[in-house]
């Protein structure tokens, strides 16, 4: 018997079933079902969605106090193999009737899904704003538990009318292939800095504030999402045939390396710390000019374990001083044991490792952290 395979698209448009977002997902369908998905379309213009309130109630109990139509709409989306959001650009953004449907989804925006579903984002404009809009669609496509597996635009010169429409249909036939595939296969895409932002900024906020955010601390304890990033893109790490070569290359380089290097050569550096407090002290004296040019920053480190204490960096001006306690606008906090900031330090630790691990934590600027691989010279 062959599986039977659903995917819901959410419709934006207020034209039902003849404007331009409907003929792109009509274009869809079509080939969908070539490939034995059948897909429904929810016009969102056809329910009563009311604005979300921003209460907060969803985040505290877990469901909306709001009686309307959303709930009904939402649970369709949630049980379908796959979601297609779709909607056209109006004044260079997405639909109210999409933006409201989204928002009143915050609920499972803090909560992610237990497993992960392909999506596609769709929107076309008359000719300015539709990749801006699906790639924002593509990005909350999360909310439902999905991943895009690619995104539709087209600019439209009339009503069912777009320029090189061969192109669009063409395009339209790749994206249902692919997204069948997906769906029947179970495949998944690689996660991206968009799933590791919003994982690091979500768990953060979730467990800095776990008493009213009740609801939503239980359910990302249920699923062991807080573990690390890997627990939540549901994907693991791996080496693959080459990963021991660049080990075995610096291992190399080490046994031949001449007994003739010459220490004057090389800058003396100070001894190597033994505590945390030492390390970040040291730090401003390990600077990097060249990477420093031109940057002005605040690294806020809040330190436990063995250790506890804050304390502060600042580099400005091509330099850097230690201060002791909390800034008063760091551009990036880094929470961390002492022990696991030493082990970076020391490179017994890789520090990509431990943050996609969960190891340490950060708020603030991610570029300024992969900057401190430069930045400070061991």
């Amino acid at each position: 018997m062959t599986e039977h395979y659903r995917v819901v698209a959410v419709n934006g448009s207020p034209h039902e079933g003849f404007g331009n977002t409907s003929q792109m997902l009509t274009m869809l369908g079509e080939n969908l079902s070539r490939e034995g998905l059948t897909l429904d379309e929810i016009f969102l213009s056809q329910y009563q969605i009311g604005f979300c309130t921003g209460c907060a109630t969803c985040l505290e109990s877990g469901s909306c106090w709001v009686r309307d139509d959303y709930n009904s709409v939402v649970r369709t989306v949630l049980e379908a193999d796959a979601v297609i959001l779709a909607s056209p650009v109006y004044i260079f953004n997405i639909t109210a009737q999409m933006k409201t449907f989204l928002d009143r989804s915050l609920g499972y925006g803090h909560r992610p899904r237990g497993n992960w579903k392909p999506g596609l984002a769709l929107s076309v404009s008359a000719g300015h704003g539709e990749t801006w809009a699906a790639d924002y669609l593509g990005q909350v496509l999360r909310l439902f538990g999905a991943f895009p597996v690619g995104k539709f635009t087209a600019i439209a010169v009339g009503p069912g009318e777009f320029l090189g429409r061969e192109a669009v249909e063409a395009r339209a036939a790749d994206l249902a292939r692919d997204l069948a595939r997906a769906v029947k296969e179970g495949r998944r895409y690689p996660p991206t800095d968009q799933d590791l932002l919003y994982w690091q900024f979500m768990s953060n906020l979730i467990k800095e504030n776990r008493d009213f955010m009740a609801a939503d601390y239980e359910h990302w304890q249920e699923l062991g999402l807080f573990k690390s990033f890997e627990a939540y893109v549901g994907q693991t790490r791996s080496k693959g045939a080459m990963g021991e070569i660049p080990a075995k290359a610096h291992r190399k380089h080490q046994q031949e390396a001449p007994e003739t290097a010459a220490p004057s050569e090389t800058k003396s550096q100070p001894g190597e710390p033994n505590t945390a407090r030492e390390l970040l002290e040291m730090m401003p004296g390990a600077l990097n000019p060249a990477a420093a040019e031109g940057l002005t920053a605040t690294y806020q480190f809040d330190v436990s374990g063995s250790e506890n204490f804050t304390a502060h960096l600042v580099v400005t001006d091509g330099q850097a001083a230690f201060y002791e306690g909390a800034a008063d606008h760091p551009n990036i906090i880094i929470k961390t044991p002492a022990e696991v900031w030493l082990a970076i330090a020391r490179k017994e630790l890789n520090g990509t490792t431990a943050y996609l691990g969960g190891q340490f934590r950060i708020q603030g600027d991610l570029g300024l952290l992969m900057k401190l691989k430069t930045l400070f010279i061991a």
